[in-house]
């Protein structure tokens, strides 16, 4: 969650030893808390919601909530974004041989 915060995307780039241990990832690493959001827990066992709130300095509070993440059966990504992510995937392994 944390490099998502900070880079707005967490593809495969984003996974590595040197990303997570940049100064700005482990700044956010301590700021972000997880748990069991109670209605998340009310939603179910066949669903797999996620609830976020991210509270901001100037004290408002965005909040989100997905039933179903995205490319799940219930909600199936677009041939353009299978596209996009094989090509970043396929980028990421290039880079990293």
């Amino acid at each position: 969650m944390a490099k998502f915060l900070v880079y707005g995307r967490a593809g495969l780039n984003e996974f590595t030893d040197e990303v997570v241990g940049r100064p700005e990832v482990q700044a956010m690493i301590q700021r972000v808390r997880s748990g069991v959001h109670p209605d998340a827990e009310k939603a179910g066992y066949d669903k797999m919601t996620s609830i976020l709130d991210l509270h901001l300095k100037d004290g408002r509070t965005i909040s989100g909530r997905a039933d179903f993440a995205e490319g799940s059966p219930s909600d199936p990504m677009s041939f353009d974004e299978v596209a996009a992510k094989f090509q970043d995937c396929a980028l990421c392994a290039q880079a990293h041989r």
